[in-house]
C-alpha cells in the first residue's frame, strides 16, 4: 500500500521541464565580499596620509599601503573563489572577471611594492623615482564596480550588502 501511494505521487509531477535555476552563492554575500575587498584597499590609503613628510616616511607609508592593498586584493579573490559565482544568470562570467581583477591587482601591487622597496629614501632623486612607480589602477575597479552594479540581477545585492553601503557612503566624502 505504501509503495502504491509513493508511486502514485510520482505520476502527479508536472512533466514540463523547467529551466534550471542559476547555481552559486547568495548574490548579497557575493557583493558584500566584493565591496569589502575594495573597502579594505581604500582604507589602506590612510597609511599614506599618516606618513611623515620625509622621503623615508613617504616610503614607509607607501610600503604599508602596498602591503594592505596587496593583502586585501588577494584575500578578496580567495573569498570570492570560496563563495563561488553569484547565483545569477551570467554568474560564471561575473565571477571570472571579479576574481581575475582581484588576483591581477594583488600581483601588480606586489610588483610595485618590490620596486618601491628597492629605492633608497636617501637618494636625492627618491621622490622623482618613487613618483614614476604607478599605483594600482583603482579606475579599473571603479569601472568594474559600475558594470557590476548596473547588472540588473546584482544591483539589488550591491544596494543591500552592508559592505557596499559603507563603500558607497565613503565615496561621497
Amino acid at each position: 500500500m505504501a509503495l502504491a501511494l509513493g508511486l502514485a505521487g510520482c505520476g502527479s509531477a508536472d512533466p514540463t521541464p523547467k529551466p534550471a535555476a542559476p547555481q552559486g552563492s547568495d548574490p548579497v554575500a557575493w557583493a558584500g565580499a566584493f565591496c569589502g575587498g575594495l573597502g579594505d584597499v581604500l582604507a589602506g590609503v590612510s597609511a599614506i596620509a599618516k606618513a611623515q613628510p620625509t622621503p623615508q616616511g613617504q616610503k614607509d607609508g607607501l610600503l604599508e599601503f602596498s602591503d594592505i592593498a596587496q593583502q586585501a586584493f588577494a584575500t578578496t579573490a580567495r573569498k570570492l573563489e570560496q563563495l563561488g559565482q553569484p547565483r545569477i544568470v551570467d554568474g560564471k562570467r561575473v565571477q571570472d572577471t571579479a576574481v581575475g581583477f582581484f588576483t591581477t591587482a594583488a600581483g601588480t601591487v606586489g610588483g610595485q611594492r618590490a620596486r618601491l622597496a628597492a629605492l633608497d629614501a636617501k637618494d636625492p632623486d627618491f621622490v622623482q623615482k618613487a613618483s614614476h612607480l604607478a599605483g594600482p589602477d583603482l579606475g579599473a575597479a571603479s569601472d568594474q564596480m559600475r558594470n557590476l552594479t548596473s547588472n540588473k540581477e546584482l544591483a539589488p545585492a550591491f544596494r543591500s550588502a552592508p559592505a557596499c553601503q559603507r563603500l558607497s557612503a565613503g565615496a561621497g566624502h
